[in-house]
């Protein structure tokens, strides 16, 4: 069997830049996306812990997955992040992550937590099928 997509190359997670009040920075948002494009990078993560995603609401990460994804237009893969401390607010991501075109999901275990393999497991699995999307698994080191 052909696999659907294969993560190759770079991916790069993006940070997220804000103003001196908190607030998103759009255009600097903007200019990363365009600045790893022009750099050779193979893909781009949206809400990854580089972005501060813990910091976000699961609305702003989508607002933000959105604006990125709106930005590359299809020149290279857009991953979207899925960690969180709760799985209905994973899933929550990877619903939103299929919904605005995302080529693949990031998925974790819950940060902070220690889950059996069967947790982990039913974790994971229930985040899959919300995405139904290649998943590229991260690693707490």
């Amino acid at each position: 069997m052909t696999p659907i997509f294969q993560f190759e190359g770079i991916y790069t997670p993006i940070v997220t830049p804000l103003d001196p009040d908190g607030a998103f920075n759009l255009n600097a948002l903007a200019d990363q996306v365009e600045h790893l494009i022009e750099a050779g990078v193979h893909g781009i993560i949206s809400g990854g812990s580089t972005g501060e995603n813990y910091a976000q609401t699961v609305e702003e990460r989508l607002a933000l997955a959105r604006f990125t994804s709106e930005r590359i237009k299809g020149r290279l893969p857009m991953i979207v992040g899925t960690g969180t401390m709760r799985t209905p607010d994973s899933i929550a991501l990877a619903t939103g992550a299929r919904e605005l075109g995302a080529d693949a999901i990031l998925l974790g275990t819950p940060p902070y937590a220690v889950p059996t393999e069967r947790e982990n497991a039913l974790n994971a699995l229930a985040i899959d099928r919300a995405a139904n999307l290649p998943v590229m698994l991260y690693n707490y080191p």
